[in-house]
């Protein structure tokens, strides 16, 4: 069923509040994501400002940014979640907030979304853009995961359904230039990173955007109607 509302956000927060504990156990310590933040990083400056967006527990990749002296502010929608990553990084700022709601009034020099931005109804995807765009320094990164193909499905996790949705690629890398990204890396599929579907865009470039793809041999595993990957 389609979901434009912004009951869907709330229901996913009121799920994480209710699977913390078990999201917590099972989620993967395993930094299948390192390519990716290393990709990120290394475009740094020492000390550069990350904003996680849907943080979670902060395992493992708030805890890989923490750990390579970046400022660093974790914002999720659940409670639970973010007490969890408290206990862990308590020498971390955090925020409870629904993203949708973002304005923290201030810009970082990256913003990560991952499998976080797939729980937002395709309308409130949309909009999101343009959030992450008013949350980054001008030539920031922008580092989030989405689905292969548009459309919405819900998946079992901790025996509680939780909502995802996606736009179609073309979709995605259009807003992106709208609000004046320019993607530098869109990963589909990548079996070695759970299936993720990875964008990565700076905004503010003047140049023409350039799009290098690389498509995983795993693509049927994330189409809609197959469950996307748990954040």
């Amino acid at each position: 069923m389609p979901v434009e509302t912004k009951d869907a956000m709330n229901e996913v927060a009121a799920v994480y509040n209710r699977i913390a504990g078990w999201f917590d156990k099972t989620r993967t310590r395993a930094l299948i994501e390192q390519p990716y933040l290393e990709y990120l990083t290394r475009a740094l400056k020492e000390g550069a400002s990350v904003l996680d967006l849907g943080c979670g527990t902060g395992e493992p990749m708030l805890r890989y940014l923490v750990e390579r002296q970046y400022e660093v502010l974790g914002v999720d929608a659940s409670v639970a979640m973010i007490d969890i990553a408290r206990m862990r990084f308590p020498d971390t700022r955090f925020e409870v907030c629904d993203m949708r709601e973002l304005n923290l009034q201030r810009r970082f020099d990256a913003v990560i979304a991952w499998h976080s931005l797939f729980h937002l109804a395709p309308g409130d995807q949309r909009a999101m853009i343009q959030t992450f765009a008013r949350h980054l320094q001008p030539g920031g990164l922008l580092m989030f995961t989405s689905g292969s193909d548009a459309g919405e499905v819900w998946s079992e996790n901790g025996g509680e359904a939780l909502y995802h949705a996606s736009l179609a690629q073309a979709e995605y890398g259009s807003l992106l230039e709208t609000h004046g990204f320019q993607v530098l890396h869109h990963a589909m599929d990548d079996a070695a990173c759970g299936g993720a579907t990875v964008w990565i865009a700076r905004l503010g470039s003047g140049q023409r955007r350039q799009l290098r793809r690389s498509v995983s041999p795993s693509r049927a595993e994330a189409r809609t109607g197959s469950p996307l990957p748990q954040r």
